[in-house]
Parts: structure tokens; C-alpha cells; sequence
């Protein structure tokens, strides 16, 4: 009886190791929230249910370069805070701009450099030159993004001098925003500069859309958002991210996406802070 307790135990003892292993290996899981869908910086191939893109890519890379795996989960963009708050998501690894009012809720490891370019239908039809010379048309933005200030910004500017306000369409996905400028409903979609530039040129091979050339708004650094209190992932992040830089991986993923001229020199903790947005 005595051999059969003790394999009894050496049995109970490799299900509680074994176990424990597997809940290590889903802890050792980087739970990233992400929009996905803003080519050609994250979005689902045609089959649907692949993701891909630049965010992608150095998730990968960086996934590598750490030893633990970045998973995405597709959400709103106004869902990615709450959903970190709520630790749903360890990380947003999306196209979130470094400011310093996010600075004061969560961390940012800046990976790129963009800035704001108004997105318009071919031909520009409703004759926007430029932000400036919206006032008393409809524009779209991205519920929660840095464009809506810069749209309230402009519009205060156009009653001051008698004119008519910009009305402002909020919604909760990018694709819904630029849809409003396919559709004719606004003059105007202010989205991020990649993202406006790519489906300037690919959308209906390139039938559908403009850019405003000449007016680029709120330069401003994309981050990889994570809690203040998890200083390990973020440091983790960063170290990976400057490996991928310093040997070069970095600027082959940027150039495969055609987005380059967004690189940085190196990955800094919380660059927003002292942006005037």
C-alpha cells in the first residue's frame, strides 16, 4: 500500500507542477487592446481574421526580443483606457498619441512619430484647403482622439471672425468616420497621417480619396500605453523596442509599411509631456 500512496503523491504533485506551468506560461501573455482598423498601421487581412500591419509586425518582433507573446483584442477606441483600468488588457498597443493629459492616467513607451492631415473625397469636392477654411462644414473624428480638440480649437477661431462653426461627427471606429467622407455627409475625416496617406492611395485604387497637402496638424509622438503601477512591462517594452532599433529590424518593418518617415531615433518614456495640444 505504502508504493501506491507515495505515486498517489508524485501523481497529485506533477497535475498541481504541470498546472502551475500552464497558468505561468498564459501570465507570461502580453493582452494588448488595439483598434484594427487603420491600415497600414493595424488591420484585418481579406480572409477577415489575420491581423496586420506595422503595430503588428514589432509586436512580434518585440514578442521575440522579450520571450513573451503580444496578443491583440480588437476594441474602440474610447474602450482602450477602461479597459486597461479594468486590467482587461495589460497594454493598447494601437494608434493612441503620447499627450500629457493621457500622461497623467497610464505610461507611454513612444514607438513612432505622426501627426494629424485632413482626409477628403477625390477631386475635393466641398473644397477644403485646409482645416482653417472648414468653417461651416461637417467634419468626422474618432470618439476620444486628440483630433476632436483640434477641431473645437478651429471652430472657436471661425465664430471669433463671424463665421460659421465646424460641426464635428464623432464616432467610435475610424472606419466609420472615414465612410462619412465616402458617403458626401462631411467635408472632412482628421485622422492620422500613415493611415490618411495609405487610403489616399489604395482606397478604390486611389478613385476615392485625397489628402490636404501642406497642412499637417499636431505632430505629436504614438506611444504603447501601460499602467503606471507595471514599470516592469514598460521597461521590458522599451529595452525590446531599442534592440529592434539598434540592429535594425525596427526601420525594415517601417519601410515594409511605406510609413519610414515616422521613425524614432530611440524608444523614450512619456516624450508628450511637454506638447501644447
Amino acid at each position: 500500500m505504502r508504493p501506491i500512496r507515495i505515486l498517489a503523491g508524485v501523481t497529485a504533485m506533477g497535475a498541481i507542477l504541470a498546472s502551475a506551468a500552464f497558468s505561468a506560461a498564459a501570465a507570461d501573455e502580453i493582452k494588448a487592446g488595439s483598434i484594427t482598423n487603420s491600415p497600414p498601421m493595424i488591420s484585418y487581412a481579406s480572409d477577415g481574421t489575420t491581423l496586420q500591419g506595422t503595430i503588428v509586425d514589432l509586436a512580434a518582433a518585440m514578442s521575440t526580443q522579450m520571450g513573451r507573446k503580444i496578443t491583440f483584442e480588437s476594441m474602440a477606441f474610447n474602450g482602450l483606457l477602461p479597459a486597461m483600468e479594468a486590467k482587461r488588457i495589460d497594454i493598447v498597443f494601437s494608434l493612441m498619441n503620447d499627450t500629457p493629459e493621457r500622461e497623467k492616467l497610464i505610461d507611454f513607451v513612444d514607438f513612432f512619430n505622426l501627426s494629424t492631415m485632413l482626409l477628403i473625397r477625390k477631386g475635393n469636392p466641398e473644397q477644403v484647403e485646409s482645416l482653417e477654411t472648414a468653417c461651416g462644414k461637417k467634419v468626422s473624428t474618432v470618439q476620444g482622439s486628440t483630433q476632436i480638440a483640434l477641431v473645437n480649437d478651429a471652430s472657436a477661431k471661425c465664430t471669433a471672425a463671424g463665421k460659421a462653426a465646424i460641426e464635428n461627427l464623432q464616432y467610435a471606429q475610424p472606419s466609420d468616420a472615414r465612410l462619412q467622407v465616402q458617403s458626401g455627409r462631411v467635408a472632412a475625416f482628421l485622422g492620422n497621417s500613415p493611415v490618411m496617406v495609405y487610403l489616399a492611395k489604395t482606397a478604390g485604387e486611389g478613385k476615392i480619396f485625397d489628402v490636404v497637402q501642406g497642412h499637417v496638424y499636431q505632430p505629436v509622438p504614438l506611444g504603447i500605453g501601460v499602467a503606471k503601477s507595471n514599470t516592469q512591462l514598460r521597461d521590458a517594452l522599451q529595452k525590446s523596442l531599442n534592440a529592434l532599433i539598434a540592429d535594425g529590424s525596427y526601420r525594415k518593418i517601417l519601410e515594409k509599411h511605406g510609413v519610414e518617415s515616422g521613425a524614432v531615433s530611440s524608444a523614450i518614456i512619456n516624450g508628450g509631456a511637454n506638447l501644447k495640444l
